[in-house]
């Protein structure tokens, strides 16, 4: 037989980056130029040469409350759809589409190292037990703030932790009156600069003074792209995350 010789590897040019990619037609994996992001696809399963989807079809996803083993958290939509979830019997979702009730451990995450650092402050990282509590609406919590009233959509205030007295939690979770001191912001980089222009640094105080339901917020995400596997995963990524994942379609 003649000698077996190495076949050679594609050029990268034949590839394109997911956000580049068609919708609803079968596409084949390749690979992710960040290095931390494609540890994150290994660890879920995600490998070279599988068939995956970039769904046309709006990525939906609504607040949740969850049980870790740090205690209870309250985690906004955007959260929510970048923590995986392995379930008892085998099959992984983002705990977005987990049912109340369910449980399992953390898969992995696909998200910013920063959020991915906030998570852990809540108890969520990889092989943490996780409970799916209950679904909750977006609300929006209204806080006095140097002397004047301010609101907080749902998903900000889920990433401002601090504490109470000496108890640490959630701003999302603070009981109504209680002087709440902000020591971290647990997401990314948009999160920050956004509570940074609205004066919410660690070092800041404030009272939540009451919640109320979002008027017109839907469980709709507009900037976030749903990638499908063959096996029924379904990834949330934000327009940034789609230019590292490189895919060829057959």
């Amino acid at each position: 037989l003649p000698p077996l010789t190495p076949q050679p590897s594609k050029d990268l040019t034949m590839f394109v980056p997911l956000s580049q990619a068609p919708y609803d037609s079968p596409l084949i994996f390749e690979q992710v130029t960040e290095p931390k992001l494609a540890q994150r696809f290994v660890r879920l399963g995600i490998s070279r040469g599988d068939v995956v989807l970039r769904m046309s079809e709006e990525a939906r996803a609504c607040p949740v409350r969850v049980r870790t083993p740090k205690g209870e958290a309250v985690l906004a939509t955007g959260m929510a759809s970048k923590v995986i979830v392995h379930h008892d019997d085998g099959h992984k979702t983002p705990i977005a589409e987990m049912k109340p009730g369910e449980s399992g451990h953390v898969e992995g995450v696909v998200c910013s190292p920063n959020l991915e650092q906030g998570l852990a402050v809540l108890g969520i990282e990889n092989d943490a037990a996780i409970t799916m509590l209950r679904v909750i609406p977006p609300m929006d919590y209204i806080a006095l703030f140097e002397g004047s009233r301010m609101f907080i959509p749902q998903g900000a205030a889920a990433k401002i932790w601090g504490k109470i007295d000496d108890m640490e939690m959630q701003f999302a979770v603070a009981r109504r009156d209680s002087l709440f001191s902000i020591t971290k912001i647990l997401g990314g980089e948009r999160a920050v600069n956004m509570l940074t222009r609205m004066g919410l640094t660690p070092g800041a105080e404030l009272r939540l003074s009451s919640v109320r339901p979002a008027p017109g917020t839907s469980c709709v995400f507009k900037d976030q792209t749903v990638l499908a596997t063959r096996s029924g995963l379904r990834l949330y990524l934000r327009p940034d995350l789609e230019e590292r994942i490189l895919v060829e379609a057959p």
